[in-house]
């Protein structure tokens, strides 16, 4: 460990050593395999440098015009029209038309291409191209989330067309319409950017950013101390060792960001539904915001906890270790030496977690903890990415979590179309079916009356309860430290992994 401090110190002196005193430098969890919309599955903050989309998102997560200047609806939901900037530049210089939105969508559905942000362009039947700076959206069914899918980043049809987006270059030298130029990639240690001067928008204040990839906290917190980072996201329990240090602020963000034990549905003793609400129940949630998060966090007991679809009159699983037991019991378990066993085998499974994520492993530790006291025989297993497969182990510290439409999130993790093992974009790795689940998110992402849409998540929410696919555990608050030297970081609700904690980084500024 002091080697790899030591190095990743001696890098930081490499890479801050020939940077200018307007340059800010963010310290970043992970690195993305490509700069590219299309294919980024947790909106890595690279693309938000590079790309702009037609709408962008206010700090309180309100819808605003981007590359769009305004759009219509037709009545029934099915044919948007939207007239679009003219004064728009991709960053070598060429005008930014309705042509690169079109081929943008089109490359979104390519089949060919099997993009992972197909999922979210599903409804839509046609593109047209009225004008150069106007076209005409018509969808298959009315989908209320197409502002937010919209969002995506732009890719450039003149650079683009006709080649296989997949293994072109352009992912590893992007050029997009957003406020910073991409100019150059270190891989495993940083993504530098110089700001974009013909910027349709004000001017970025920052002249340079440098994205680095510091994947421990412990040594964020680290750099963060010693100057070397100006700006990241660390772990709660690391706060303290900041908080004395009068040139770092600490900004409290909050986020539509869970962490759940996923339940394998191939694994009969996990498919047990009876099973699941006792492990629902034996689990203090309480305690793990509370005493894991050091207060950066709240219980979770939905997916959609945090957006406006939620039910606050929503039934939760509270802790309830007795009715854990009971439930097991009627179930037919016996309770022998401490551990609950039905036909000579015992209640017992493995919880997997990535050893890249602290927090992740620490769940799991505890849950191996709780489950023990009420006979539940657990096995906490922390390995690497690549060293095992979220859909083929028993069950796993699972996170998501998105502050736009619910559908973004939900449809594709819960709905059995989006089962990972038949779909290769599906994000549900639990192969979970239920019919009722499946029904309130078809109606819920197919209308577009808010209350009709409340109405049928509520329903999602009352048909999770009724036959849960995870154990909810906690929704995560983020402590974003910065040094005192960089002004204009403004809140908003953060996504999974903190995603969007740059979304306003053209206002940033340094002394």
């Amino acid at each position: 460990m002091i080697g790899r401090l030591f190095c990743v110190v001696l890098l930081s002196v490499q890479v801050l050593a020939s940077t200018p005193k307007n340059t800010i430098v963010i310290g970043i969890e992970n690195e993305t395999a490509r700069i590219n919309p299309l294919f980024d599955a947790d909106h890595d903050s690279a693309l938000d440098f590079v790309f702009s989309g037609l709408t962008r998102f206010s700090p309180e997560m309100k819808v605003e015009p981007d590359l769009a200047k305004s759009w219509e609806v037709s009545p029934d939901g099915l044919v948007w029209t939207f007239k679009l900037r003219e004064d728009a530049l991709w960053h070598d210089g060429q005008k930014f038309s309705a042509q690169d939105v079109k081929f943008t969508i089109e490359q979104a559905l390519n089949d060919k291409l099997n993009a992972p942000a197909r999922a979210s362009f599903e409804a839509i039947k046609s593109v047209e191209v009225l004008s150069p700076y106007s076209l005409k959206i018509t969808l298959k069914a009315p989908y209320p989330a197409l502002l937010d899918a919209l969002s995506m980043g732009v890719l450039p049809k003149h650079l683009l067309e006709g080649k296989d987006l997949n293994t072109h270059a352009y992912n590893q030298h992007p050029i997009g319409t957003g406020p910073f130029k991409f100019a150059k990639w270190q891989k495993g240690s940083y993504i530098a950017f110089v700001a974009n001067d013909r910027f349709y928008r004000d001017k970025p204040k920052a002249q340079k950013v440098i994205l680095k990839i510091v994947p421990d906290y412990n040594v964020r917190t680290y750099e963060i101390k010693n100057g070397s980072l100006d700006v990241a996201l660390v772990e709660p329990n690391l706060v303290k060792a900041l908080q004395s240090n009068p040139h770092i602020k600490i900004m409290d963000i909050k986020s539509a960001d869970y962490r759940a034990l996923m339940f394998n549905f191939h694994n009969k003793l996990l498919k047990s539904l009876a099973v699941r609400q006792a492990i629902n129940y034996a689990i203090n949630k309480e305690l793990i915001a509370h005493k894991i998060l050091h207060g950066y966090g709240f219980v979770a007991n939905n997916p959609i906890q945090a957006s406006w679809a939620n039910d606050v009159n929503a039934k939760g699983y509270p802790y309830d270790p007795k009715k854990a037991q009971e439930i097991l019991i009627k179930d037919g378990w016996e309770l022998q030496n401490g551990v609950f066993y039905k036909q000579g085998k015992p209640l017992e499974f493995d919880i997997y977690a990535f050893n890249s994520d602290p927090l992740r492993v620490t769940l799991a530790n505890i849950l191996q903890s709780e489950l023990a006291k009420v006979g539940i025989k657990a096995h906490a297993i922390a390995k690497n990415h690549g060293a095992f497969e979220i859909d083929k182990v028993d069950s796993f510290i699972i996170g998501w979590g998105s502050p736009l439409d619910p559908d973004t999130q939900t449809y594709r993790v819960f709905s059995s179309k989006m089962d990972a093992s038949l779909n290769a974009n599906g994000w549900n790795y639990n192969h979970y079916s239920d019919k009722a689940v499946d029904e309130a998110l078809l109606k819920a992402r197919s209308t577009d009356q808010i209350a009709k849409r409340k109405f049928w998540y509520a329903k999602f929410i009352q048909a999770l309860h009724n036959n849960p696919p995870f154990a909810f555990l906690v929704y995560l608050r983020y402590p974003l430290a910065y040094s005192d030297r960089i002004h204009g970081i403004k809140p908003t609700i953060l996504g999974h992994h903190g995603a969007r904690f740059t979304h306003n980084v053209a206002e940033w500024s340094k002394d």
